[in-house]
């Protein structure tokens, strides 16, 4: 485990608003300049069946040498039919040695607004944050299968959220009523399902990594309530094509608890039979 003190700012924090829509959500798309990509096939996603999915997200870097171990569990954990795994990729290990290209400053605020919200001591890598609601260092398979356990039975008592696509590339995403009137904000997180790099500088300097369902964008679609609602949105308006998963989710207010959980991906063999193909070890050289 890698501790880090970041220099970022504030933390991001939850855009939900009563009196926002989704057409405030297409605006900000446009604002933070998601381009429009091709109109997909309904064939090219399938929906997860309807279940209750314990998201899981990996906060890790290229540059960080002890984080390829956590990498290749999240991996095994997005095999499960139970769990809805997620890799995020903070900034501030990159350095002019190595930058890694999945990095964003915005995970790197997601990650500080966990510590303040779960009162950890400081960021590190690799981190695993499970539910919204527990910190468990990336390396400790047994405490984070454990935590799952834990967090699956505490969801239990959510209806699962439905999400379907519907025509072409529109998505249709039901949430149900929170019982608990517990408001937050529905996302959208668009992830590739596995990439390989072969890594020029740093600690991991010589390697050839794999990561898997790396997010490339966190966009916040619409608030929640904690009344049942409905709404789409398509999938060019995300720039997703079918090489693209969508994982959405609902959390509380102010980086909290995940109450729904669901995923749209591509399809795809599963990731343990998915090998370097001829084009990426050329690219790896």
């Amino acid at each position: 485990m890698h501790k880090r003190t970041p220099q970022i700012g504030t933390p991001i924090r939850s855009t939900a608003d009563g009196q926002r829509w989704w057409l405030g959500c297409v605006l900000s798309l446009v604002m933070i300049g998601c381009g429009a990509g091709p109109v997909l096939s309904d064939e090219d996603f399938i929906a997860e069946p309807s279940e209750t999915l314990t998201l899981v997200e990996l906060y890790t870097s290229q540059g960080c040498s002890s984080c390829p171990p956590a990498d290749a569990f999240l991996r095994n954990l997005s095999d499960r039919t139970d769990v809805l795994a997620l890799s995020f990729h903070v900034d501030y290990w990159n350095t002019e040695e190595w930058k890694d290209p999945f990095s964003h400053k915005s995970f790197s605020l997601r990650q500080q607004a966990y510590r303040e919200a779960l009162n950890t001591d400081y960021v590190y890598t690799p981190q695993m944050v499970i539910a919204g609601s527990y910190a468990v260092p990336g390396g400790q398979r047994s405490s984070i299968n454990d935590t799952i356990r834990r967090a699956s039975s505490e969801q239990s008592e959510f209806p699962a959220l439905d999400v379907r696509r519907i025509v072409n590339d529109r998505i249709k995403v039901t949430v149900p009523q929170s019982d608990s009137g517990q408001t937050g904000t529905v996302y959208a997180a668009v992830y590739n399902s596995q990439k390989f790099t072969r890594v020029r500088g740093g600690e991991n300097r010589g390697r050839t990594l794999s990561n898997i369902n790396v997010v490339k964008r966190l966009i916040a679609l619409a608030p929640c309530s904690g009344r049942a609602q409905s709404f789409t949105f398509s999938l060019s308006d995300l720039d997703a094509t079918s090489s693209y998963g969508v994982a959405v989710f609902v959390q509380a207010d102010k980086v909290g608890r995940i109450l729904f959980a669901a995923s749209v991906v591509p399809r795809a063999i599963p990731s343990a039979q998915v090998t370097l193909s001829q084009t990426d070890r050329r690219t790896a050289r």
